[in-house]
């Protein structure tokens, strides 16, 4: 599932990531040709201060149950 989000700042972006180590499985931050880890702080800091195009979180092999608590706990930064 790819989810649009939107982080602004140092603080947020820490927040982030530590929700996302959380997760055993494999999560992708994506915005056109860039892609990175988004258990990374530094990739999270790096993809939304160099992305031009909107960045999306990508969830592939989580389980329905999972990924709702997933969103559940991201919600602050889901694009509305």
């Amino acid at each position: 599932m790819k989810i649009e989000i939107n982080i602004q700042g140092l603080q947020n972006s820490e927040k982030f990531s530590s929700i996302c180590q959380n997760y055993p499985f494999q999560l992708y931050l994506r915005s056109g040709q860039f892609c990175v880890d988004p258990k990374s702080m530094l990739g999270v800091l790096a993809i939304f201060y160099s992305a031009s195009e909107p960045v999306f979180v990508d969830t592939t092999d989580m389980d329905e149950e999972t990924t709702q608590k997933f969103l559940r706990e991201i919600n602050p930064y889901l694009k509305k």
